[in-house]
Protein backbone atom coordinates (compact mmCIF):
# COMPACT_ATOMS: atom_id res chain seq x y z
CA UNK A 1 0.00 0.00 0.00
CA UNK A 2 1.06 3.81 -0.63
CA UNK A 3 0.74 6.54 1.58
CA UNK A 4 -0.68 9.49 -0.31
CA UNK A 5 1.55 11.69 1.70
CA UNK A 6 -0.71 14.93 1.20
CA UNK A 7 -3.56 13.35 2.71
CA UNK A 8 -1.49 12.81 5.66
CA UNK A 9 -0.68 16.28 5.52
CA UNK A 10 -4.44 17.14 5.42
CA UNK A 11 -4.75 14.78 8.12
CA UNK A 12 -1.96 16.71 10.49
CA UNK A 13 -3.78 19.76 9.54
CA UNK A 14 -7.23 18.85 10.82
CA UNK A 15 -5.63 17.64 14.21
CA UNK A 16 -3.83 21.05 14.87
CA UNK A 17 -7.81 22.76 14.15
CA UNK A 18 -9.00 20.56 16.54
CA UNK A 19 -6.36 20.84 19.08
CA UNK A 20 -6.57 24.72 18.22
CA UNK A 21 -2.76 24.77 17.78
CA UNK A 22 -0.46 26.88 15.12
CA UNK A 23 2.73 25.66 13.92
CA UNK A 24 4.82 27.32 16.03
CA UNK A 25 2.73 25.81 19.46
CA UNK A 26 2.54 21.82 17.21
CA UNK A 27 6.43 22.36 16.80
CA UNK A 28 7.20 22.90 20.77
CA UNK A 29 4.48 20.18 22.08
CA UNK A 30 6.39 17.45 19.66
CA UNK A 31 9.69 18.93 20.49
CA UNK A 32 10.62 20.24 16.76
CA UNK A 33 11.46 23.12 14.51
CA UNK A 34 8.52 25.17 12.97
CA UNK A 35 9.68 24.35 9.74
CA UNK A 36 9.77 20.33 10.30
CA UNK A 37 5.92 20.76 10.93
CA UNK A 38 5.48 23.20 7.66
CA UNK A 39 7.22 20.03 5.73
CA UNK A 40 4.78 17.53 7.52
CA UNK A 41 1.95 19.50 6.40
CA UNK A 42 3.11 19.94 3.20
CA UNK A 43 3.43 16.10 2.70
CA UNK A 44 6.80 15.25 4.78
CA UNK A 45 5.86 11.76 7.03
CA UNK A 46 7.41 12.17 10.07
CA UNK A 47 9.44 9.67 12.30
CA UNK A 48 7.49 7.28 14.18
CA UNK A 49 8.05 8.80 17.69
CA UNK A 50 6.71 12.24 16.32
CA UNK A 51 3.94 10.09 14.26
CA UNK A 52 2.99 9.00 17.83
CA UNK A 53 3.00 12.05 19.62
CA UNK A 54 0.34 13.49 16.58
CA UNK A 55 -1.97 10.86 17.24
CA UNK A 56 -1.99 11.00 20.59
CA UNK A 57 -2.82 14.63 20.58
CA UNK A 58 -5.25 13.87 17.83
CA UNK A 59 -6.79 11.22 20.00
CA UNK A 60 -6.24 8.65 17.42
CA UNK A 61 -3.75 6.22 15.43
CA UNK A 62 -0.66 6.22 14.08
CA UNK A 63 -2.99 4.18 10.81
CA UNK A 64 -5.38 6.70 10.96
CA UNK A 65 -2.37 9.41 10.05
CA UNK A 66 -0.85 7.53 7.62
CA UNK A 67 -4.38 5.39 5.66
CA UNK A 68 -6.80 7.67 6.72
CA UNK A 69 -8.44 4.29 7.89
CA UNK A 70 -8.95 3.24 11.58
CA UNK A 71 -8.31 -0.33 12.99
CA UNK A 72 -11.30 -1.90 13.79
CA UNK A 73 -9.92 -4.63 16.12
CA UNK A 74 -10.14 -2.90 19.82
CA UNK A 75 -7.40 -3.93 21.12
CA UNK A 76 -7.19 -2.33 24.21
CA UNK A 77 -10.85 -4.01 24.73
CA UNK A 78 -9.06 -7.32 24.39
CA UNK A 79 -6.76 -6.80 26.60
CA UNK A 80 -8.71 -5.04 29.41
CA UNK A 81 -6.17 -2.52 29.83
CA UNK A 82 -6.96 1.43 29.53
CA UNK A 83 -6.14 3.13 26.24
CA UNK A 84 -2.70 5.08 27.05
CA UNK A 85 -3.39 9.30 27.71
CA UNK A 86 -4.13 10.72 24.54
CA UNK A 87 -5.35 14.21 23.14
CA UNK A 88 -4.74 17.38 25.48
CA UNK A 89 -4.16 14.79 28.42
CA UNK A 90 -1.13 13.16 26.28
CA UNK A 91 0.44 16.89 25.67
CA UNK A 92 0.48 18.29 29.66
CA UNK A 93 1.80 14.68 30.48
CA UNK A 94 4.74 15.45 28.30
CA UNK A 95 5.19 18.81 28.98
CA UNK A 96 5.11 17.60 32.98
CA UNK A 97 7.77 15.43 32.57
CA UNK A 98 9.92 18.24 31.24
CA UNK A 99 9.10 20.28 34.53
CA UNK A 100 11.47 20.40 37.61
CA UNK A 101 9.84 18.62 40.27
CA UNK A 102 9.54 22.21 42.43
CA UNK A 103 7.54 23.38 39.67
CA UNK A 104 5.67 20.53 39.59
CA UNK A 105 4.93 20.90 43.08
CA UNK A 106 4.09 24.30 42.93
CA UNK A 107 1.54 23.58 39.67
CA UNK A 108 -0.46 21.05 41.91
CA UNK A 109 -0.94 23.54 44.65
CA UNK A 110 -1.97 26.16 42.12
CA UNK A 111 -4.61 23.67 40.39
CA UNK A 112 -5.86 22.28 44.11
CA UNK A 113 -6.47 25.74 44.76
CA UNK A 114 -8.35 26.67 41.68
CA UNK A 115 -10.41 23.79 41.88
CA UNK A 116 -11.42 24.81 45.59
CA UNK A 117 -12.76 28.42 44.74
CA UNK A 118 -14.79 26.68 41.16
CA UNK A 119 -16.48 24.26 43.82
CA UNK A 120 -17.73 26.92 45.87
CA UNK A 121 -18.58 29.61 42.94
CA UNK A 122 -21.12 26.44 41.41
Amino acid sequence: MEIDKPAVGKRLQKIMQQAQVTQKDLAELLGISQPAVSQYLQGRIPPGDVLLKIARLGNTTIEWLLTGEKNGRGAFNQIKEPPPAYGTKAVLFDLWEKLPSNIQSDLLTLIRHILTHASRKT
